[in-house]
């Protein structure tokens, strides 16, 4: 794989930090001529999650971006590469820009700019990647701190670490020698995903579960840690980092691994879920009408069950046609807004749905302005999908669940802890 650009953008199409492995034609061409294009592309479309993650660009070049908060990470390239490694690429430059920044905003990456433009110096060289894994990265991009910061702003020289650890010739890479913590501490967050298609009728038409195991190692010495779950037969397309020991994946379905010190992502895993599914958190029915020139969406929300927990943060966002307006709402049960950013959406927030809550209704109301488009289909005519988005702590929806976490090789005591979440994915219902 070899790119020609890495960039990352604000939501205008302004590049923050640019990084170009060509020569001076291939820069030219990107900055002058593929970036104008990707963000005359973004400006055409109603919303920028309409906007496709591979686009074909001018003069025979591809433009593969992810959209993060308010930031746009870009990368262009000429020649025919899997599209999937650069998605993959893009997710560990936000990954490690995270570990070493925190919350990514326009602000942050200005104000961390060498630090941020020295870990896409060290990601990918000469267009073809080395690395994303930010216990390798810590071995050569210092940790930004409050002294170094002000050094590079004012003179655009970033500080060296004092003393790095060689990591280029170990067998774990991953984890230098000679960590030492005052306290050993292991935690795990699994964070699973619910994608799931509704029916206007509440009818569930697809349903499946992927998840990611999330840990934060602060353990000294060289530690050999097994992780036991429960229902491993169920888990498949599971993909871990490279500190794990696959033999005993594949012999035992345990998880053996030696840590990074810090955070990293031990595993992500997807689950095939039967033809009728179990229980689902939240159902959602709905349905569209229209009396003369008025448009009704009625949408309805019904708590499922997840062990008594409550489905928190609930966000139904509900995109109406551009030529909606005089658009009314009514909600007995949480907020509303209406906004015309690209096009008219109404967002509904809940703040929280408990088993037994009943009445969760919204009601939207609508006239049409008449389309001059003769190309514009029927069905555009009025709401084709909604979106739900939510999150229920404490909640697995595929049961899987870490049943024993053991520590080898080292003897000091281990504190521990497991934390559980499900999201939404891709919840929708159609009309």
């Amino acid at each position: 794989m070899s790119l020609d650009s890495l960039l990352i953008l604000n939501l205008a199409g302004v590049p923050i930090i640019q990084k170009h492995w060509g020569d001076d034609l291939a820069i030219q061409r990107a900055t002058l001529v593929v970036v104008p294009a990707f963000t005359r592309y973004l400006a055409s479309l109603s919303s920028l999650a309409d906007a496709e993650p591979v686009w074909s660009g001018p003069q025979e070049t591809i433009c593969i971006h992810i959209q993060r908060q308010e930031l746009i990470y870009l990368a262009i390239v000429s020649q025919e590469v899997p599209p999937l490694e650069v998605l993959e690429l893009l997710e560990g430059v936000v990954q490690a820009l995270s570990e070493y920044i925190g919350k990514l905003s326009e602000t942050t990456i200005k104000e961390n700019f060498v630090t941020g433009y020295h870990l896409l110096s060290e990601m990918v060289d000469s267009g073809s990647v080395v690395t994303t894994d930010t216990a390798v990265l810590r071995g050569v991009v210092p940790v930004p701190s409050l002294v170094n910061r002000v050094i590079e702003n004012v003179s655009g020289i970033g500080i060296s670490a004092e003393k790095r650890p060689n990591v280029s010739l170990s067998s774990t890479p991953w984890r230098p020698q000679g960590i030492r913590h005052a306290t050993n501490e292991f935690f795990v967050d699994m964070v699973e995903r619910i994608d799931a298609i509704f029916g206007s009728d509440g009818s569930v038409v697809s349903y499946d579960v992927s998840g990611d195991i999330s840990c934060k190692s602060r353990l000294s010495g060289m530690p050999d840690l097994v992780m036991v779950l429960s229902r491993p037969e169920i888990m498949d397309d599971v993909a871990f980092h490279p500190c794990v020991h696959r033999r005993k994946w594949e012999s035992e379905r345990k998880i053996g691994f030696v840590p990074p010190d810090g955070q990293f992502k031990l595993a992500s895993f997807h689950v095939a879920m039967e033809t009728s599914p179990r229980a689902l958190p939240l159902y959602v029915r709905a349905v569209s009408s229209r009396s003369e020139q008025m448009y009704t969406v009625e949408i309805v929300l019904e708590p499922g069950q997840c062990n008594g927990r409550p489905v928190d943060q609930v966000c139904v966002k509900v995109p109406l046609p551009q030529q909606a307006y005089n658009i009314g709402v009514q909600c007995k049960t949480g907020t509303h807004t209406v906004s015309n950013a690209r096009s008219p959406q109404v967002e509904w927030s809940v703040k929280s749905v408990r088993a037994g809550d009943q009445g969760l209704r919204l009601v939207i109301q609508y006239l049409m302005r008449s389309s001059n488009s003769s190309n514009t289909p029927p069905a555009e005519q009025g709401v084709l999908a909604a979106f739900i988005d939510f999150e229920v702590t404490g909640y697995s929806a595929s049961s899987i669940k870490v049943d024993a976490l053991r520590l080898l090789r080292e003897s000091y005591k281990l504190f521990k802890g497991v934390r559980y979440a499900t999201k939404a994915g891709s919840y929708q219902v159609r009309f």
